[in-house]
């Protein structure tokens, strides 16, 4: 299996998204699976200005001369996608949704009606496999309602099969208090090893994953102004 994951934080490596997604990584090469992780933060990827050019003077390229043709060379060749982002403002970050709005130039303009709705014609004739994973700073899970919703209406124009939702709220305890999110974690590494070895998530190993550990999120809260007013008063701001 090869496995392509994208890491849509602007973080890149220094984030809490990628200390998830590198658990499941992990466990996905123990699984035997080959691993190629792109950094979205380090690309060139202009927004799209939805010219059309890709559409009618220049089908399938673009007119940006960046690095989208290489990642799309990589999306196409693997089994399995792993999109991994965090929350910002109740959604992706700006970064993957630039990835996204630029799959327009591989589409098709033309319309197919479909189980209901209408689609861009199929860009691979296989329901390719996606996993997401996804952290946020504030500690109830509610956050994820928007972003999920989004990711799964992406997945269903691309025809994927979304296989599982790794979702981290109150992520900086993943830094500040690691034990506490250590089996939700370890949870994340079984699931990569198990896709790997067999192609799926099973659900009781998603569900241990997403078990919740923030007891009380208030709580929570206090401890974090404290936080951030020392970091002010370390800054000269208060």
């Amino acid at each position: 299996m090869k496995i392509v994951a994208i890491n849509g934080s602007p973080r890149a490596k220094k984030g809490m998204t990628d200390q998830v997604l590198g658990r499941f990584l992990k466990g996905a090469e123990e699984g035997g699976a080959e691993i190629e992780t792109i950094y979205l933060a380090k690309l060139e990827i202009n927004p799209c200005i939805a010219c059309l050019h890709c559409w009618f003077r220049t089908p399938g390229v673009c007119r940006h001369d960046d690095d989208m043709p290489g990642l799309m060379k990589s999306l196409g060749s693997a089994d399995l996608l792993v999109f991994a982002c965090p929350v910002y403002v109740d959604g992706m970050t700006g970064q993957m949704k630039t990835m996204f709005d630029r799959f327009l130039s591989y589409a098709e303009p033309f319309f197919v009606f479909e189980g209901g709705r209408s689609y861009h014609p199929r860009l691979r004739e296989d329901d390719v496999p996606v996993v997401v994973i996804s952290t946020c700073g504030f500690p109830e899970r509610e956050n994820f309602q928007a972003i999920s919703l989004h990711f799964r209406r992406i997945f269903e124009n691309m025809h994927a099969a979304l296989l599982a939702e790794f979702l981290f709220p109150a992520s900086s305890l993943i830094a500040s208090d690691p034990d506490i999110v250590e089996p939700n974690l370890c949870a994340v590494e079984r699931a990569g090893r198990e896709v790997a070895e067999t192609g799926a998530v099973p659900p009781e190993t998603v569900e241990v994953a997403n078990l919740d550990y923030v007891g009380d999120p208030a709580a929570f809260d206090e401890k974090m102004n404290e936080v951030f007013h020392a970091l002010r008063r370390h800054h000269g701001a208060e």
